[in-house]
């Protein structure tokens, strides 16, 4: 059943989600070419075992812009977190979404019982007023110039190994085709000014690493920072998979976090 998108107002403005489910509640946080709809299989697949809020970044989406900071991006989505549910909550971040996640459980962690990181790492740690490295840059001129399904096309490309199945190429083509160029270029300075990496071990949370073995955009080297950081970690390798393993195998994905995520605490 597909959910319509709803909305709340916050500080920066408002902001849209999709929300699905009944049981422990999940908030997931996606990636920089994506937006709420990228958990489609997820709020489908987990809606009997999970309740489930997959919030549209700020300028993502129907979300109104906000700031440029990692910082910003955290205060965003824990004042969405203390708007949808009372008690703490899991949080699956992917990509970019990772380091909101991160953000988040450094600042409030109290408010989250675990922790998914998907296909991320710590920020890159740029310096200066605007600090983006040149493939950025060229994403940002490319949303700018192509033709939307043209831009779809070409991030689907660079996220999904060769031999995907064309139906996840055109769905992760799709959702990338709705990128918003003040969303995407206050979301690239964030992660390219932060640097988590010496503050991982505050991390509180019970942690999953999720690894790609066919990820060109964030593969185990990025992610290896994490593993050595954050105190109470495990890591899964999603073998045969590229950057949105979240639409290239919804059932195995899904599978790792009911597990992770439904297991009794110790």
């Amino acid at each position: 059943m597909k959910q319509e998108r709803q909305r709340i107002r916050l500080s920066h403005g408002t902001l849209s989600y999709l929300h699905a489910g009944d049981g422990p509640p999940v908030v997931f946080f996606h990636g920089l070419n994506g937006n709420a709809e990228s958990w489609r299989r997820q709020l489908d697949g987990l809606a009997g075992s999970l309740e489930m809020w997959a919030w549209d970044a700020p300028g993502y989406g129907d979300s109104d812009p906000g700031g440029d900071h990692l910082d910003d991006l955290a205060t965003a989505a824990l004042a969405f977190i203390e708007r949808v549910t009372a008690g703490p909550v899991h949080l699956v971040g992917h990509s970019m979404g990772g380091l909101v996640a991160m953000a988040v459980a450094l600042r409030a962690p109290e408010r989250v019982r675990r922790l998914v990181l998907s296909c991320t790492h710590p920020g890159h740690g740029l310096s200066g007023a605007d600090a983006a490295d040149e493939r950025y840059r060229r994403r940002l001129r490319e949303l700018s110039e192509l033709p939307p399904a043209e831009y779809g096309a070409r991030r689907a490309r660079g996220m999904l190994p060769e031999g995907t199945d064309p139906m996840v190429v055109a769905e992760v083509a799709r959702i990338a085709a709705a990128a918003r160029a003040e969303g995407m270029a206050a979301a690239a300075l964030a992660i390219q000014r932060a640097n988590l990496q010496p503050v991982l071990p505050g991390i509180q949370a019970p942690t999953l690493v999720l690894t790609a073995d066919r990820d060109r955009v964030a593969p185990l080297a990025k992610a290896r920072p994490l593993l050595d950081g954050i105190p109470d970690v495990r890591h899964r390798v999603l073998e045969g998979l590229g950057h949105a393993p979240y639409i290239e195998d919804g059932a195995g994905y899904n599978a790792l976090l009911a597990d992770f995520l439904l297991r009794s605490e110790p």
